[in-house]
């Protein structure tokens, strides 16, 4: 059976999914030792596996001198994707952007750039 429901329900059903896999608890906030200014924020599920990881560079360059304005770098998990994407019948970057949206929300600051990490093996079925 299938059921139609407004994006503000999605968001919400999605937030609360996260909230649900998330607690402070699962949280490692650090700052980065080789940027100036910048942050990681890494995101455990409740067996202790890294599924989101966060970075936050400030302006300026790294120790490579790479140059970075106040980027935000989002890393998920692919699992979470999968489990969203078999959940709801919608494209994969529409809830990378609800997942970003969550942790811009949770964190207060800006997610720029999304990615899948680790890469996939395969292609997702769903």
């Amino acid at each position: 059976m299938r059921y139609i429901i407004t994006s503000s329900q999605l968001h919400m059903l999605i937030y609360k999914y996260l909230d649900s896999i998330f607690s402070k608890k699962d949280f490692r906030i650090e700052p980065n030792p080789y940027v100036k200014d910048s942050r990681r924020i890494d995101m455990f599920d409740d067996n202790g596996n890294e599924r989101m990881s966060y970075f936050w560079f400030g302006p300026g360059t790294d120790d490579d001198d790479n140059p970075h304005n106040g980027i935000g770098s989002l890393h998920i998990n692919p699992t979470i994707l999968d489990s969203l994407r078999t959940m709801f019948s919608i494209r994969e970057s529409k809830i990378k952007d609800i997942i970003a949206d969550w942790v811009s929300e949770r964190f207060n600051t800006d997610v720029d750039e999304i990615d899948i990490h680790p890469s996939r093996n395969k292609t997702p079925n769903y």
